[in-house]
C-alpha cells in the first residue's frame, strides 16, 4: 500500500488532474484487456485439481498469444488516430498497450504462486515491483513529462512483477501447447475473465458517463476512487491468498469450508472495517498531505466510498468463496447486476457532480454486498443469521475507531495543527480504541485462517 501511495499520489500531485485524466482516458481501454491477456487463468490454475508442467506452459502460450494479438491493434490505434480520445491520447494508449505481455507472465506465474501457497515471495515481488514503479513514476513526472510519468510507472511495475514472478515461481515452460488442459480451463478462465472485464467496464463507463468531456474531473473522480481501491487493496491479498487455496480444498468437505468462510469473514470485518472509517474520517487530511490544494476535490468522494466499504468489509470473502466452491458464475452474475445498476444511477448523477459519483457508486456497492450475502446463504449454506452476527461484531472495532476521533474532535483534543500533525493524531486516537478490540475478537478467527488445511493438495 505505501509503494501504491508514494507512486501514485506523488505523480499526481506533480502533474495535475488534467494530465492524470489524460493518462486514465488511454488506461480504460488497456484495462479492460487485463483480464482476458494477463489473469484469466490465474485462479484456474490454482483451482485445478492436478497441475503438471504441460498445463502452466499451455496457459502461459495462450496468454502470451491473446496479450499480443490486442495489445498490437491498440497500438496501432493510438498510433495513426493520435487524438480519438482526446487530445495527445493515441501515443499515451500506444505505450500502456505495451504492459498486457508483462500481465501474461505475471498472471501465469501468480497461479504457481498461489497454488503453492508461498505467500511471501508474493508480497516480495509486490514490493520490488512498486519501488520499481515509484522511481520511473517519479523521475518522469519530476521531469515535466505529465501523463508519460504514469506511463513509465505502469510499465515499470508491471514489467518488474512479470520478472519477479516468473523467477520466483521458476517459469522455465516447455514449448508445449496441450489442448486437453486449455480446454479443461477454459470454462472456468473465461468466466473468470469475463467477470474481471464486467468489472473493469463498470467504472470506466461509469467515468465516461458522469465525466465525459471534463478532464479535470475524471482525474478527480480516477484518483478518488484510486484512493478508496488502495485501502480495499489491503484486504484483498489476504483475503485471496489465503482464502482461495485453502477453501478449494475444503470445498467437499461442507463443514469445515463453512468454518474456514465464516472464520475469513469476521477477520475481513475487524480489520479492516476501520481501516475503511479511518480513511472517512481522515479524507481531508490525507488529500492535503499526499495531494495539495488541487485535488480539494476528492475528499466528499472518498468519505462516501469509505463509509461504503466499511459496511462491507465483512462481506469480502464471499466472492472469492464462490471461486473456491467452483461456481464463478456466481460472480459474473452478481458482477452484470451490479454493472448495470451502477450505470443507471450514472444518468441520475448531477452534471459534474463528484459527490453524486460517489453516492452513485456507494450505493451500487451496497445493492452488490447485500446480493452476495443472499447467494452466499443459498448456494453456499452460509446462513444469513449467522452472517449477520458475525457482521454485527465485526463493526465494533470501526465503531470504537469513530468514536474515539469524532469524541476528541468535539472535546477539542484535536487542536488546530498542521495537516500531517492531524492525520498522526487522528490515526493515534482510532488506533488506541480499535486496535485492543481486534486483538480481542480477532484472535480465535485467525487461529483458524492461520491453521492447517486439510483435503487434497
Amino acid at each position: 500500500m505505501l509503494g501504491t501511495v508514494l507512486t501514485t499520489f506523488l505523480v499526481s500531485r506533480i502533474i495535475g488532474p488534467a494530465e492524470v485524466g489524460r493518462a486514465a482516458l488511454a488506461g480504460a481501454l488497456v484495462m479492460l484487456a487485463q483480464p482476458f491477456v494477463g489473469f484469466c487463468f490465474t485462479n484456474a490454475l490454482v483451482q485445478r485439481a492436478h497441475l503438471s508442467g504441460a498445463d502452466v506452459a499451455s496457459a502461459l502460450w495462450v496468454s502470451l498469444a491473446l496479450a499480443l494479438a490486442t495489445a498490437l491493434p491498440l497500438a496501432a490505434i493510438g498510433l495513426l488516430l493520435p487524438d480519438l480520445l482526446g487530445l495527445g491520447v493515441g501515443p499515451v494508449l500506444a505505450a500502456l498497450a505495451m504492459m498486457l505481455p508483462f500481465n501474461a507472465v505475471e498472471g501465469t506465474a501468480n497461479g504457481v504462486l498461489l497454488r503453492r501457497r508461498t505467500f511471501r515471495v508474493l508480497a516480495l515481488r509486490g514490493i520490488g515491483a512498486h519501488l520499481a514503479g515509484l522511481m520511473a513514476g517519479l523521475s518522469l513526472a519530476l521531469a515535466g513529462w505529465g501523463a508519460w510519468a504514469v506511463v513509465g510507472q505502469q510499465l515499470a511495475f508491471f514489467g518488474t512483477a512479470a520478472a519477479l514472478a516468473a523467477v520466483f515461481a521458476r517459469l522455465v515452460p516447455e514449448l508445449a501447447l496441450r489442448r486437453e488442459s486449455v480446454r479443461e480451463m477454459l470454462p472456468f478462465a473465461a468466466t473468470a475473465a469475463l467477470s474481471g472485464l464486467a468489472g473493469r467496464v463498470g467504472f470506466r463507463l461509469f467515468l465516461l458517463i458522469v465525466a465525459g468531456g471534463l478532464p479535470a474531473l475524471a482525474g478527480v473522480l480516477q484518483i478518488a476512487f484510486r484512493i478508496v481501491e488502495v485501502a480495499r487493496e489491503l484486504p484483498s491479498p489476504f483475503v485471496h491468498r489465503y482464502g482461495l487455496p485453502a477453501l478449494s480444498r475444503l470445498r467437499t468437505d461442507r463443514a469445515a469450508f463453512l468454518s474456514r468462510l465464516s472464520a475469513l469473514c469476521r477477520l475481513s470485518g475487524l480489520v479492516f472495517a476501520p481501516v475503511f472509517a479511518g480513511l472517512a474520517l481522515c479524507a481531508a487530511e490525507i488529500q492535503a498531505v499526499l495531494l495539495g490544494p488541487a485535488w480539494a476535490g476528492i475528499v466528499a468522494p472518498v468519505q462516501t466510498l469509505s463509509v461504503a466499504l466499511a459496511f462491507t468489509a465483512f462481506g469480502l470473502p464471499l466472492g472469492m468463496a464462490f471461486l473456491a466452491a467452483g461456481m464463478p458464475k456466481v460472480n459474473l452474475a452478481l458482477t452484470l447486476a451490479g454493472l448495470a445498476l451502477v450505470l443507471v444511477l450514472a444518468l441520475l448523477v448531477p452534471d459534474g457532480s463528484d459527490l453524486g459519483a460517489a453516492a452513485a457508486w456507494a450505493a451500487m456497492l451496497a445493492a452488490e454486498s447485500a446480493a452476495t450475502s443472499v447467494l452466499a446463504a443459498r448456494c453456499l449454506g452460509f446462513r444469513l443469521p449467522q452472517q449477520l452476527r458475525g457482521f454485527a461484531t465485526a463493526l465494533l472495532p470501526a465503531a470504537a475507531t469513530t468514536g474515539a476521533v469524532l469524541g476528541a474532535e468535539a472535546a477539542g483534543v484535536l487542536p488546530g495543527m498542521p495537516p500531517l500533525a492531524l492525520l498522526a493524531a487522528k490515526a493515534v486516537a482510532g488506533a488506541a480504541a480499535g486496535v485492543p478490540l481486534i486483538l480481542l475478537l480477532a484472535r480465535p478467527a485467525w487461529r483458524e485462517v492461520a491453521g492447517p488445511v486439510a483435503g487434497r493438495p
